[in-house]
């Protein structure tokens, strides 16, 4: 059940006591959660994410209590969306109440991401270049497969792109599993070419990484690369400077090695594309689970708060201007594009 009648109360009313407030809360809180998790995961849980039965609750109301004396944003405060937070944060109060303001942040400042945020204006994404494999890996984990040479840019513009990232994570997160496990993320850059290079930028890329890493209820646990090409260094150099030390240690680069990467992912997992097991690659499958979500995205967004949207002149720093100019350099001296393939 969705509970998208309860948000949260501010305190900008202030002869309003912490004791009404708490009152309020409670009331509005209607369904307490029940956990579904096995009895391995919670213990992993507990082990890897502090996540203690007995203490669940209270963390939860104790998150609940401090949305309501925050800033004045609207936010679901059911038990299961809070959870979410905590366990990304292995349940942080502190830390897990940042999440939740950055994530509701980015909604405000990307009006061209969260306008029209539906699975059916990324039909064409979701068509080849990403995707979802049908299976989780050993370890529990769903794996985000982006094609980057699959992209057209003349249908879908890198910002639809990284809708369908957003809106492919919001769908996987709603999975305990996958708020317990974490997910794999693998990048294939076979056949990317000068028509998708020259949209990545800076400040892309810093989107990127704060979705990632810093406003997303998610645990990227391995980020693997495979097929890159020669360019693919001048956009790591763009990436790497917004990556935490954790995410740099996380990122594997394989190149053409299949082998390589099945240290990490299990063959039976994989498509026949990447020397894999299960089958030649269906994209169909995820295609149909986000379609089918259509109704509660438009239900989830339909009332994001749109400001007027961040001037990459101003969140970039000096520094990170300079980058985009050494990107640029950097693609006009990578050579002919027939030349990039080369490892």
């Amino acid at each position: 059940m969705k509970i998208k009648d309860v948000v949260q109360y501010s305190c900008g009313v202030r002869c309003r006591s912490k004791l009404s407030l708490f009152s309020q809360v409670m009331a509005a809180v209607q369904e307490k959660y029940v956990c579904k998790l096995s009895p391995e995961l919670q213990k992993k849980a507990l082990v890897e994410l502090n996540e203690d039965p007995a203490k669940r609750p209270a963390a939860i109301q104790a998150l609940r209590e401090r949305l309501a004396m925050g800033p004045n944003i609207h936010t679901r405060n059911d038990d299961g969306f809070l959870l979410r937070f905590l366990r990304a944060r292995k349940f942080d109060e502190e830390r897990a109440f940042n999440l939740i303001n950055k994530y509701y942040e980015c909604r405000k400042i990307w009006p061209d991401v969260f306008q029209d945020f539906r699975p059916s204006t990324i039909r064409k994404v979701i068509d080849g270049f990403l995707t979802v494999l049908p299976k989780a890996d050993s370890e529990g984990q769903r794996i985000i497969l982006l094609r980057h040479g699959k992209w057209n840019p003349s249908e879908n513009s890198i910002v639809d792109n990284f809708k369908a990232m957003i809106m492919t994570l919001e769908k996987l997160i709603e999975s305990e599993e996958t708020q317990v496990n974490g997910i794999v993320m693998l990048a294939d850059f076979k056949d990317i070419g000068l028509a998708q290079v020259v949209h990545f930028s800076p400040y892309f890329a810093k989107r990127i990484m704060t979705v990632t890493q810093d406003a997303f209820p998610v645990r990227i646990k391995q980020n693997h690369v495979i097929n890159e090409p020669i360019i693919f260094k001048a956009l790591h150099a763009i990436f790497r400077p917004f990556m935490k030390e954790k995410m740099r240690k996380r990122m594997v680069v394989h190149g053409s090695d299949m082998t390589s990467l099945h240290q990490y992912i299990n063959p039976q997992v994989l498509p026949y594309e990447y020397g894999g097991q299960a089958g030649f690659l269906d994209t169909s499958i995820w295609k149909e689970t986000l379609l089918s979500s259509e109704n509660y995205f438009l239900e989830e967004f339909s009332d994001i708060e749109l400001g007027e949207g961040e001037n990459p002149a101003v969140v970039l720093t000096d520094e990170e201007k300079l980058m985009e100019i050494e990107f640029k350099k950097a693609i006009e001296e990578a050579g002919p594009e027939e030349e990039w393939t080369k490892f």
